[in-house]
């Protein structure tokens, strides 16, 4: 065994439990502030004063320490896999949390990735060197390709958000967000590469202050930050977070062994490395269903009482669906609105009836949107809810499923 399976993988491991606690944290902290717009950063800026948020930074620069470490001893075609776990972590916590039942398919998920890792540590059992740095001209072009690429996305992700499109702008959202993150694992990379160089005696940390790698990786890391709570707000998680565990896993793995020289594994371990990269994959998508079910959850916490069980909206009905205004670990759930299994809606409006006043009463808002029509789930419409509108409830056709908040903590203090 080498140093990048004794030591390296190991601390990838609670790197990526780190990685799982924080967007838990991040996205309570985000729900509680008005509409986000744009790529996010105005968002970003508010929430940079709320403790709450600011305790999920700190755990997501713990985590970001430790990558560093793990990158100066092991690949990135090692790392970046690993880091998926995040979401196994982030699923059983909000399981524990919030009493959220896991799937038989997100058990399987969680199996898959398993299984996953422990083919890759098989695939990297003699060969783990962890390949040469960037150059500077690499750089500069994940640079300008990068802005550009995530620039066209979350333009494309509010314009999907202003004609109603939740799964087209949580999709767009995801993925800027996930090569936003995946470039800033390649700049936390270099610096790991210096770590393994400085501890060779061979250059220098003030070195990197010369290169494009702390700007890159500071520049990509509030982007990807700020993309990212767009993706939190609302039902856009249940989408956007697979989306940018995948692409951010994935992409450092290609570019690490095309452009970074790291030695691909060869002969079984070959193919073992290409099982693992599919495992992880599937375990991805599988456990993105348990994360849309958990993330239900922290919005059911919200739905008050009183709220009727038979409510007719214009764009559907719920048929026996009732709204519990008790925390979602007494055993509360929307009977007609579980999002689990094939072919679910994750934009089903159920429970969007329970909306309340933002203005602080308990009167209900007037009806929302119901369930997704047949083309696909549905947003609430474009735009965030102006303060003057505030004290009454959003018409039909009105309101941005990223933009609308709530706060998932309220009944828990209640």
């Amino acid at each position: 065994m080498n140093t990048a399976l004794v030591v390296g993988l190991p601390t990838t491991v609670v790197s990526a439990a780190l990685y799982g606690v924080a967007p838990l944290i991040q996205a309570m902290a985000a729900r509680r502030e008005e509409a986000g717009t744009g790529l996010g950063l105005g968002l970003l800026a508010r929430l940079a004063t709320r403790p709450l948020w600011l305790v999920g930074l700190a755990v997501e620069a713990g985590s970001f320490l430790l990558e560093v470490y793990a990158l100066s001893v092991a690949p990135v075609a090692l790392v970046a896999p690993v880091m998926a776990l995040d979401m196994i972590v982030f699923t059983l916590l909000a399981r524990r949390l919030l009493g959220e039942h896991i799937s038989r398919g997100g058990w399987s998920g969680v199996g898959l990735m398993v299984v996953g890792v422990v083919l890759l540590a098989y695939a990297f059992q003699h060969h783990a060197e962890v390949g040469s740095p960037a150059g500077n001209d690499v750089l500069l072009a994940f640079l300008v390709l990068g802005l550009i690429f995530s620039l066209l996305c979350a333009f494309g992700a509010n314009l999907a958000s202003a004609r109603q499109q939740i799964a087209g702008a949580a999709l767009g959202f995801g993925l800027a967000a996930g090569v936003s993150y995946a470039i800033a694992t390649l700049a936390t990379r270099q610096i790991g590469l210096a770590v393994n160089e400085r501890r060779n005696g061979d250059s220098t940390l003030i070195d990197l202050l010369s290169t494009p790698t702390p700007y890159l990786l500071v520049l990509f890391s509030v982007l990807a930050l700020g993309l990212e709570q767009r993706g939190l707000q609302g039902r856009a998680a249940v989408i956007a977070f697979p989306v940018t565990s995948g692409v951010s896993a994935f992409l450092p793995v290609t570019l690490g062994l095309t452009l970074f020289d790291e030695p691909a594994p060869d002969g079984p371990r070959l193919i073992a490395f290409v099982i693992s990269l599919v495992l992880v994959a599937a375990g991805i998508a599988a456990l993105g269903r348990d994360r849309s079910a958990a993330n239900r959850s922290i919005e059911d916490e919200e739905a008050p009482a009183d709220a009727p069980t038979d409510e007719t909206h214009s764009g559907g009905t719920h048929s026996g669906g009732t709204y519990p205004g008790g925390d979602a670990r007494s055993g509360g759930r929307h009977s007609a609105d579980t999002v689990v299994g094939a072919g679910a809606n994750y934009g089903s409006m159920g429970g969007e009836g329970g909306y309340r006043r933002f203005d602080g009463t308990d009167e209900d808002d007037e009806g929302w949107p119901g369930s997704a029509s047949p083309g696909g789930p549905r947003l609430g419409g474009s735009g965030s809810v102006p303060r003057g509108a505030q004290g009454r409830g959003p018409e039909a056709g009105s309101g941005d499923r990223f933009g609308l908040v709530r706060d998932p903590l309220r009944s828990a203090q209640g």
